[in-house]
């Protein structure tokens, strides 16, 4: 059983964090993670736009998101915090945790600064984290320690929220809410919903408004956008799965093989058993 099963959290360094984040093709993480920086930087894809994490920040990652890593510094530190949904919510934790999920909501795939303070003491305590969990001695209340520290860690990351902006869904520009929600709805209803006017409905505005906002904020029109993640789904269906093309066009919504085989080859230039082979060893 892993560390991450065991006990809903694990801690990886940037010796082993690609053992989470795949190197060589499209991935999407298993569970929801912070990614710490201290030195050196990391280039990652997300959907339609580049990010890159550099000394003193950190990132959220989402398991409805589908990354790339581009690069990666030779001085490159880092921890990555993986922890399970249900580990978190669990613990009995007094801040408000609808401020801190719409936050993190907000500032989910982008990177954050830290003051360098700021990340010193959330680095020692994700290091005696870590320490912990990587002990082979034994301890009769391990489980109770953990959950304590992870605690601390969620106390801390609260504590630099509520001190940068804890409304900070508030200080949204109208365009930049309409995107924000549009995305997130794009995230949950992607592989059964393409059309415009689903996604505009959502909002109650007209599929003109959204199509004009969405352009002017991202640069890509809403079609663009919707089949950048079925594709980026589709990328990492084929080469972390051995489903069927056949099984795949279904979980994403295609009326048979070959409606979702065209759509592929127009978009990359391949068909989808073309784009697999080269993961195949």
């Amino acid at each position: 059983m892993s560390v991450l099963e065991k006990f809903g959290v694990e801690i990886f360094t940037q010796h082993n964090i690609f053992e989470r984040i795949s190197v060589d093709k499209p991935f999407r993480p298993d569970n929801p993670s912070f990614i710490f920086v201290k030195t050196g930087s990391i280039k990652l894809k997300q959907h339609f736009r580049d990010l890159e994490i550099s000394a003193n920040m950190f990132m959220v990652t989402d398991p409805q998101t589908v990354y790339e890593m581009i690069s990666i510094s030779d001085d490159f530190q880092s921890r990555m915090v993986s922890y399970k949904r249900e580990f978190i919510s669990a613990l009995s934790l007094k801040f408000n945790r609808l401020i801190t999920y719409r936050y993190f909501r907000q500032q989910m795939n982008i990177g954050v600064p830290f003051e360098p303070d700021e990340l010193e003491v959330v680095w020692k305590s994700v290091n005696f984290l870590k320490y912990i969990l990587d002990s082979e001695t034994e301890m009769t209340y391990k489980k109770e320690i953990v959950e304590n520290l992870f605690s601390v860690f969620c106390y801390q990351m609260a504590g630099i929220i509520s001190k940068e902006d804890s409304n900070s869904m508030s200080q949204m520009s109208r365009q930049e809410e309409i995107v924000f929600i549009f995305l997130n709805d794009l995230a949950q209803h992607h592989t059964h919903e393409r059309s415009v006017e689903f996604y505009a409905q959502r909002q109650s505005i007209t599929t003109r408004h959204l199509s004009a906002v969405v352009k002017d904020i991202t640069g890509k029109s809403v079609s663009q956008i919707i089949s950048l993640i079925v594709m980026n789904e589709a990328k990492v269906l084929l080469n972390s799965s051995n489903k069927p093309v056949s099984e795949i066009s279904g979980i994403l919504g295609f009326s048979d093989p070959y409606s979702f085989s065209h759509f592929f080859k127009k978009h990359l230039g391949e068909s989808p058993s073309q784009y697999r082979n080269q993961f195949e060893n």
